[in-house]
């Protein structure tokens, strides 16, 4: 018995964690977006990765409502705390990341607003994302991120840069992949 009961506990101890690993969650335009806390301060300032809210990269979202229509990042975000009224975190947050396959297969997206914060996308963020029309960047320096972080999504849609920064897009690698820039 006393056998059993240690090999239980043991197994308990060495099954994959399923939780989420995000730190919270807030609500933007019509989307629910799910937040990775990378700095909490320093010479950087407190920073955030956006990330899915999932329990794996296989299937990033499933169980959760995937975001739609216009999904707009925001360039600063701090913690919701209707949600969690215990919890005393005012700080304001620097978005300067997309988690890989944060986005994966999520189809309902039509346009994408990238924040002036922005500074890499990883791979797979938004792989499967196929109703993509329309990308705006509102970052000077062209985000970081590999030809893998927008599979899947037509490379002959506009994609509106600052003005000014057009060069710079088309020799980043992983941008210069689209055809059709636009300066705004």
């Amino acid at each position: 018995m006393k056998k059993f009961l240690l090999l239980l506990v043991f197994s308990f101890y060495l099954l994959p964690s399923f939780s989420q690993d995000f730190d919270f969650s807030k609500k933007v335009g019509g989307n629910t977006l799910y937040f990775f806390i990378t700095s909490t301060g320093g010479k950087n300032g407190a920073t955030v990765e956006v990330t899915y809210p999932g329990v794996s990269e296989e299937s990033p979202w499933k169980g959760f409502s995937k975001p739609h229509g216009q999904l707009t990042i925001p360039e600063t975000v701090t913690p919701d705390r209707s949600k969690n009224p215990d919890d005393d975190d005012t700080t304001v947050y620097r978005v300067t990341a997309i988690h890989y396959y944060a986005f994966k297969d999520c189809s309902r997206i039509k346009k994408l607003v990238l924040p002036p914060s922005l500074l890499t996308i990883g791979e797979g963020a938004f792989s499967g994302c196929t109703h993509i029309s329309e990308i705006v960047s509102q970052t000077a320096v062209p985000p970081k991120l590999d030809e893998s972080s927008f599979n899947g999504v037509s490379l002959d849609i506009p994609v509106h840069v600052l003005a000014g920064t057009l060069p710079n897009y088309r020799k980043s690698i992983g941008w210069r992949q689209f055809y059709h820039f636009m300066e705004y």
